[in-house]
């Protein structure tokens, strides 16, 4: 018997519908999820506005997404019937150079699930089963959305080798960057420092093992950065805010040899921008895309053994059926807002 989903579609900026859509028979390695929660993030918000040129109508977003498998493919064995699981939403061609080499998250066919390829803003979804990984089932689902957002945290960490005894500052205290507090406090970094103009984000960095929190924009926080770390500078600067002149103070804020990740996406151009820093310093800029299917597992590890905290993430949820509500709320109050959710197990 044939499945249907109810699912909401993009079918235009700005523009959902609730449609019945049918679930492709299953193939033999794949899985159908029963999609319990999905998160919606900045990277939804620039779809869900057609900020994306290329991008197809219409489209089903969702990338951030927890469910329960329905039913298995004959070829499939990690993964069974009625367990708990998170969607890997980095969706590589496996037949590039860069998949040959392992790199998946390089792709150079590469797509997000809810972008190129239908993603999770549905009750049902069939999905290849390389990109399923099984939760703990005493993680909530809700929660567990954010372990996707951890997996790039921990992917851009690991490129930066953040260790013990590292000064680490993070500019920006949103969903990523009170993450990106918590995982360098947990590598034993000190001191972490926060940085946001908002007064309860300081509030959850310092909860989530800050050592301290400046309630300013970066370039006012120079200074004391610069103070906490003896006028030597930072080891590592990690900007979740992104934006030219974040970036330009964010190097001045490192000492010689330090690193720097531009964590946050722009495409602002950096007119004031010179090498000569990248020269005197020996700075090393390191980027990070998004993350590697090897970073999943300890990810959820991380959260099932409660060394990362993902409680207090979630501002608002919201049924499949108000998903068009919840981008409106999320576009008039983007920078007031951790993590909406979309229950589809509410219709």
């Amino acid at each position: 018997m044939a499945l249907s989903s109810k699912t909401a579609v993009l079918t235009a900026p700005r523009s959902f519908s609730i449609f019945d859509r049918a679930i492709p028979a299953l193939a033999p390695d794949h899985v159908v999820v029963r999609i319990a929660a999905t998160a919606v993030c900045h990277t939804d918000l620039g779809i869900y506005k057609g900020n994306y040129a290329n991008l197809k109508y219409p489209v089903v977003m969702g990338h951030e997404s927890t469910g329960v498998v329905e039913s298995v493919g004959e070829k499939v064995t990690h993964v069974k019937a009625g367990e708990p699981v998170i969607i890997n939403p980095i969706i590589s061609c496996g037949h590039c150079d860069m998949c040959q080499r392992n790199m998946q998250n390089l792709c150079r066919n590469a797509g997000l699930f809810g972008r190129e390829v239908d993603g999770s803003l549905a009750e049902l979804v069939h999905v290849a089963a390389k990109y399923v990984h099984p939760l703990p089932s005493d993680v909530a689902l809700d929660d567990a959305t954010i372990i996707e957002t951890l997996a790039t945290v921990k992917h851009a960490q690991d490129r930066l080798g953040v260790k013990a005894g590292d000064s680490v500052v993070v500019i920006g205290q949103g969903t990523t960057g009170l993450l990106h507090t918590q995982l360098a406090a947990l590598a034993g970094a000190t001191p972490v420092i926060a940085i946001s103009r908002t007064k309860w984000k300081l509030d959850m960095a310092l909860r989530m093992g800050a050592h301290y929190a400046l309630d300013a924009g970066a370039e006012k926080a120079l200074g004391e950065v610069l103070r906490l770390t003896d006028n030597q500078g930072a080891d590592v600067v990690i900007d979740t805010a992104g934006g030219a002149a974040t970036l330009a103070v964010a190097i001045e804020m490192l000492k010689p040899g330090g690193r720097l990740s531009p964590y946050a996406v722009s495409h602002e151009c950096c007119a004031t921008f010179t090498t000569f820093p990248l020269y005197f310093k020996e700075i090393s800029i390191i980027g990070s895309r998004a993350l590697h299917p090897t970073d999943m597992a300890p990810s959820i590890d991380l959260v099932s053994q409660g060394k990362i905290d993902i409680k207090g993430f979630v501002s608002a949820t919201f049924p499949l059926s108000k998903t068009d509500q919840a981008f409106k709320e999320y576009e008039g109050n983007s920078n007031g807002v951790l993590r909406l959710v979309i229950d589809s197990r509410e219709g």
